[in-house]
């Protein structure tokens, strides 16, 4: 896929240019994009590999596996450490950089703290007696759902 882009299937694609992402930045109008990802030596102020991809953080991610990949191949560049955003701070790759010796200075990616309405993460509790967690109501919850309108079908 264009740009080390993800399996996800956008919403919307456009006829002229399929490769485009509709994004929404900053919370204002949406729009088709593009990313530019450049990967910097700070040491010495210079720009040594530039990838384009589609506007979503699977894409961007997956575009500083690439350039740091082609950077060791053409250059024979392998860097001390990685500084990024929070958009980078993904388990995944955390770990590949980590894996390869690279200390990434980067926020970690969470989504535990909400504040749209949903509960949070710190909200549910771990009962190791029961091996379940308890909601912020005092319900436990459930290991798997099932559709009780069908008595037929399993878990």
């Amino acid at each position: 896929m264009f740009g080390s882009a993800s399996e996800l299937q956008p919403k919307f694609t456009p006829h002229s240019d399929p490769a485009s992402q509709w994004t929404a930045a900053r919370k204002g109008p949406a729009f088709f994009s593009y990313s530019d990802n450049c990967l910097i030596d700070t040491d010495h102020g210079v720009i040594v590999d530039v990838e384009a991809t589609r506007s979503i953080r699977q894409a961007e991610v997956g575009s500083t596996k690439t350039m740091l990949k082609r950077v060791k191949q053409k250059f024979d560049l392998h860097p001390e450490r990685l500084i990024a955003d929070t958009v980078y701070g993904t388990e995944p790759l955390l770990g590949w950089l980590v894996d390869r010796k690279i200390a990434p200075h980067i926020p970690v990616f969470d989504k535990s703290g909400r504040n749209d309405g949903t509960r949070t993460r710190a909200g549910f509790e771990w009962n190791a007696k029961n091996d379940q967690y308890i909601c912020p109501e005092g319900h436990a919850l459930k290991p798997f759902r099932r559709n009780y309108s069908d008595p037929n079908r399993g878990p």
